[in-house]
C-alpha cells in the first residue's frame, strides 16, 4: 500500500512539473514583446521599518510609474538557409578530417637483444653410502642438522613457558572476578 502511494506521488510531481512546462511554452508575449510575467500585477512588498534608515521613513514614497519608452525589441537572428548551414558543417568536417588523418608518428626505439651470461654450474656430485668416509660424514651432518632444529625448538618452548598468559591467569583465579567478567565482555563483543 505504501509503495502505491509513493508511485502516486512520484506521479503527481512529475505531472506538475509537465503541466508548468507547458503552460510557459504557451505564454503570449505582451506588447512590448517580453512573456507574460506575473510580477507586474503584483504589488511592491513594503519593507519592515527596522530595515528602512530614518532619513527615508520621513520621505514620501514614489509611486513607481509605467516606463515611458517600450523596450527596445531584439534584433531578429538573420534567417540562414540550409545549404548555408550544411556549407559551415561539410568545412568543419574537413578540418577534422584533416587532423585526424595526419597524426605524428613516433618512433620507435630500436631494442637490442639483451644477452644474459650462461651461468656455469658446478657438476653434481653423486653420493654413494656405499663408500664408508661419505656415509659418516653423511651421518654427521644429519645428526648436526638434527640437533640444531631439536635445540631451536626447545628455545622456542622454554620462552613460552616463561612468559604465562596474564588473562589466562585472571581467567583462572576466582578472587579476580570481576576482572574476569569485564575482560568477557571486551573479548565477547557483540556485533550489531
Amino acid at each position: 500500500m505504501e509503495d502505491f502511494k509513493l508511485i502516486l506521488y512520484v506521479l503527481a510531481i512529475v505531472a506538475y512539473f509537465i503541466y508548468n512546462a507547458w503552460r510557459k511554452a504557451f505564454k503570449t508575449p505582451d506588447e512590448n514583446g517580453r512573456p507574460d510575467t506575473p510580477t507586474q500585477e503584483r504589488p511592491q512588498r513594503e519593507r519592515p521599518a527596522r530595515d528602512i534608515p530614518n532619513q527615508e521613513r520621513s520621505a514620501p514614497r514614489p509611486i513607481p510609474a509605467a516606463p515611458s519608452q517600450p523596450r527596445q525589441a531584439r534584433p531578429a537572428v538573420p534567417a540562414t538557409s540550409f545549404e548555408d548551414i550544411l556549407r559551415e558543417m561539410q568545412s568543419k568536417m574537413e578540418r577534422a578530417n584533416e587532423q585526424h588523418k595526419a597524426p605524428v608518428e613516433k618512433p620507435k626505439p630500436v631494442l637490442q637483444p639483451i644477452t644474459q651470461p650462461v651461468a656455469k654450474t658446478e657438476p653434481r656430485r653423486t653420493l654413494s653410502l656405499e663408500d664408508p668416509e661419505q656415509a659418516r660424514a653423511y651421518e654427521l651432518q644429519r645428526r648436526e642438522r638434527l640437533a640444531t632444529a631439536e635445540a631451536s625448538r626447545q628455545t622456542k618452548m622454554q620462552s613460552r613457558k616463561t612468559a604465562p598468559n596474564q588473562y589466562a591467569e585472571l581467567l583462572q583465579n576466582p578472587a579476580t572476578i570481576r576482572q574476569a567478567f569485564i575482560m568477557s565482555e571486551i573479548f565477547n563483543r557483540k556485533q550489531y
